[in-house]
């Protein structure tokens, strides 16, 4: 048999029970390097799924030891925690809660004329031109390049 040798995905395939089996099945008859590597990951795969071996005892011990800890007080420092972050809470609704000072409004007058009439000329003006005022410098170089082609 001409193949080649069974890539890792298809050997995965295989140790899962997926894929086409029949042919893969025929060139791991014939082919003592795929086999050997189907093994191994067999192998591979059966150490990882074997549970760990533990002793009732040593769990028996595990527990007595967590309810012991949840036994024991706690370290004076942590009983201030909900008091300090309570008092943080009531500082910030304080700082929120507290009025705003608006000033009274100045004796200035709400329209200023002068100011208007500056804005509606240039409006105006802005208006009265047909070309952006962007475009300008570009053409300012187009009628230097034809001031160049003229003296020639």
């Amino acid at each position: 048999m001409n193949r080649q040798h069974l890539s890792d995905d298809e050997l995965i395939g295989m140790l899962y029970g997926l894929g086409n089996m029949k042919d893969d099945a025929g060139h791991l008859a014939d082919c003592s390097e795929c086999s050997e590597r189907l093994r191994a990951m067999g192998q591979a795969r059966a150490a990882t799924v074997d549970a760990p071996q533990i002793s009732g005892r040593m769990l028996a011990t595990q527990r007595q030891q967590i309810l012991e800890r949840l036994g024991q007080p706690s370290s004076g420092s942590w009983r201030w925690i909900p008091a300090a972050a309570a008092a943080a809470l009531l500082a910030g609704a304080l700082f929120l809660s507290r009025p705003v000072h608006v000033s009274a409004p100045s004796a200035r007058p709400a329209v200023n004329t002068e100011s208007d009439a500056e804005l509606f000329t240039d409006v105006y003006s802005m208006e009265r031109d047909v070309e952006p005022r962007a475009a300008a410098p570009i053409r300012s170089l187009f009628q230097e390049a034809s001031f160049e082609k003229e003296g020639q």
